[in-house]
């Protein structure tokens, strides 16, 4: 089950799904429109938004991992907002950027006919969710959440597949596998899902990042043969999918052949729609760009010195070597300017630097330039200290954000509090959460986070961006 709201809320949650789906909706639109615009400047604390459980001592009202988040793109006042949890399925207000008093969540996937024996799956039902997106580039809205958490814990759960919707999370189907013709078919059964990311050019292409799950693995869920982790594409806005192709030079590191496991773990992807390019980070191999989802080729110039092809070399058709300082990377793009980020840690949580596309600083424009990380920021902040390298549980909350800002690039950063820098200002990352440093005016904010989703222009008149964020304990704003 989902995690239960409070016990105040629950009257209008039960009246909400006693409702048909059509009265629903009509529910949600008048609901929506009371709701009103969220204002928050950088002088106002930090401020918790549900789904709410229990009372804690440290944060105050928490939930529970929130693992990943996605505003409706079509709602421009930031209030449609879905949150993926590790145990507890997906979530979902009309209302989230309203009052905090009146904000409420419903749950989506408690109970779903996709799931049972009469819908003719073998799957096990699954309410871990690893990764949330909401789009409307095929001329439907389409909410997809990929099922298995692929965050590194003992309790990251793995999923059995791709859940798709296009009536707002009232009904799901079920993607449980890739059909590769003649390569047979590839499942998702065993794996977790690490993210979506959408063409704006073409109609109805996503890709997905195909992780695994801790407790997967201790457990062996993954088919040892065809469940592949890697990169999948749908040109079909997610009704059906395919493996991609993902090349260093001229050998093969990933392609659709019969069998094919265990396959690379995919622990990012983003679209920029600047340079109509997707990137992507694979564990082991590094980063690589696709113009059509389908073909994949390795970036020549790597956001790290040492992801070189001699320290991650490609063994084809095969995991790649652990000696390749990528054990998870995070990817953000600037989507007015184009400028890409990227942050990585080793399989020993060492920071391997957070670096900035250069095409910005030499030029006007990203559109043309091919991506350069050639720009290093600083990362310090990030690290331990005391001599140590090391992001906290970097291959368990590691997550990146990158919104315009009038002339500005506002640049977040989540592993144990949140970041926050200014690039324009030399971006200096600042700690806005302090979870764990009681001395240090602490937010009162859940530490380890796992998903940042903002909304450029939606707080303060309409001129600040809006900032939902996923951790442990829920989601805050």
């Amino acid at each position: 089950m989902g995690v239960l709201p409070a016990i105040e809320s629950l009257p209008n949650l039960y009246t909400v799904f006693a409702q048909p789906p059509e009265s629903r909706a009509k529910t949600e639109d008048r609901e929506r429109a009371q709701a009103t615009a969220h204002s928050n400047p950088l002088n106002t604390a930090w401020q918790f938004v549900g789904p709410s459980q229990i009372a804690n001592l440290n944060y105050g009202t928490v939930t529970g991992r929130v693992t990943s988040i996605a505003i409706d793109p079509a709602d421009a006042t930031g209030n449609t907002v879905y949150v993926g949890t590790t145990g507890g399925g997906v979530w979902k207000s009309i209302n989230a950027a309203g009052a905090v008093t009146n904000v409420r969540f419903i749950p989506l996937t408690d109970t779903l006919p996709v799931f049972s024996v009469n819908a003719g799956t073998a799957a096990i039902p699954s309410l871990s969710i690893g990764a949330l997106s909401v789009s409307n580039t095929s001329g439907t809205d389409v909410l997809l959440a990929g099922t298995g958490d692929p965050n590194d814990a003992a309790d990251s759960y793995y999923g059995e597949g791709i859940l798709r919707s296009v009536d707002g999370g009232n009904t799901w189907t079920l993607v449980q596998q890739a059909s590769d013709g003649v390569a047979g078919n590839h499942t998702f059964a065993g794996l977790s899902v690490a993210g979506f990311a959408w063409s704006s050019t073409t109609p109805g292409l996503v890709v997905a990042a195909l992780s695994q799950s801790a407790e997967g693995v201790l457990v062996n869920a993954a088919d040892s043969n065809y469940s592949v982790m890697g990169l999948y594409y749908s040109t079909n806005a997610g009704v059906s999918w395919q493996m991609g192709l993902v090349l260093d030079g001229s050998q093969v590191v990933q392609r659709p052949i019969p069998g094919g496991g265990p396959g690379n773990a995919a622990t990012a992807v983003v679209w920029n729609p600047v340079r109509k390019m997707f990137y992507a980070a694979l564990r082991f191999h590094g980063y690589y760009s696709s113009a059509d989802g389908i073909s994949w080729t390795r970036l020549t110039q790597q956001p790290g010195t040492r992801l070189t092809t001699t320290a991650c070399p490609t063994n084809p058709n095969g995991v790649g070597n652990t000696t390749c300082p990528i054990y998870r990377g995070a990817l953000a793009t600037q989507p007015i300017t184009g400028d890409t980020f990227a942050m990585t840690v080793d399989m020993n949580n060492l920071d391997q630097g957070l670096y900035q596309d250069v095409c910005m600083l030499t030029g006007t424009s990203c559109s043309t330039a091919s991506i350069a990380f050639g720009k290093k920021l600083s990362s310090i902040q990030l690290e331990l200290g005391n001599g140590s390298t090391g992001i906290a549980q970097g291959d368990y909350n590691l997550s990146l954000a990158a919104v315009s800002s009038g002339i500005d690039t506002l640049l977040f950063a989540g592993t144990v509090d949140l970041y926050r820098c200014s690039v324009s200002a030399g971006c200096v990352l600042r700690n806005t959460t302090n979870a764990q440093n009681g001395c240090n005016a602490p937010a009162k904010v859940s530490p380890a986070q796992h998903a940042i989703a903002v909304l450029a222009n939606a707080g303060t008149g309409g001129t600040q961006p809006l900032l939902y964020l996923g951790n442990d304990g829920g989601l805050w704003r």
